[in-house]
């Protein structure tokens, strides 16, 4: 819960893209992923960088794999590699409440500045002096 019994806004995380990265050329990373551990069934989930687990978990707001949802009208933080005006558009006509979309770069999945504007919506989200815009980009 936030302040005022309001719940915690929700985060909509993509798995393939901001967490798994994939589809850099050879210039965005001339050697390749780095890889942390080792999947024998599916390479991919080595991709994943086990730092990012603590850095989600910190963020004051429910996370939400971004397979299926619905927010009911609470504020909610939506991160992936595939957003588009579309998703903005329908964001913003069929929810009430405040939204963050925010588009990863799927050639280097989560970063230090991904995180950096995810925290500040959602400090600004979490303040109940002030009104936020609905869907901001």
């Amino acid at each position: 819960m936030t302040g005022a019994g309001r719940p915690r806004p929700l985060l909509f995380l993509d798995v393939d893209g901001p967490l798994i990265p994939f589809g850099a050329t050879r210039q965005q990373r001339p050697y390749g992923y780095p890889t942390y551990g080792e999947d024998s069934a599916h390479p991919l989930p080595a991709r994943i960088d086990p730092s990012l687990g603590p850095l989600l978990a910190a963020l004051p707001c429910a996370l939400v794999w971004a397979t299926t949802w619905r927010a009911a009208g609470r504020p909610f933080a939506w991160i992936d590699d595939e957003i588009t005006d579309a998703d903005r558009w329908w964001v913003a006509a069929h929810h009430p409440g405040p939204a963050l979309l925010h588009r990863v770069d799927p050639a280097f999945g989560l970063t230090d500045a991904d995180f950096t504007v995810l925290a500040a919506w959602l400090r600004e989200v979490g303040r109940p002096d002030t009104s936020v815009s609905r869907v901001r980009a």
